[in-house]
């Protein structure tokens, strides 16, 4: 199971209970390790290639669930403007929303 789908297993979808703090460490370490190459990415750029593309469809709305799961250190500056940029679009509000 990729990490992000073990994150909200592990937070959202199972009852306390059942929840695993080994689990969800280890997920949430893969899964920040796993977005090092896009904060890298987008230095010194707007979107993942320069200008906006369908990278940034994918991408960003896997950037912008990551951060909302507490899993974009404060140090990745690169990839909190990048997700910014993204969630500023007038069609990803229209999509988050709908």
């Amino acid at each position: 199971m990729p990490p992000v789908n073990t994150i909200v297993v592990q937070t959202i979808l199972l009852p306390p209970e059942r929840r695993s703090e080994e689990a969800l460490g280890q997920a949430q370490r893969l899964l920040t390790k796993a977005l090092e190459p896009m904060n890298e990415a987008v230095a010194g750029r707007d979107y993942m290639i320069g200008n906006l593309s369908g990278v940034d469809f994918m991408l960003g709305h896997a950037a912008f669930m990551s951060r909302r799961l507490g899993c974009i250190p404060e140090s990745m500056n690169n990839l909190h403007g990048y997700v910014d940029r993204v969630e500023a679009r007038p069609a990803f509000q229209k999509a988050i929303q709908t």
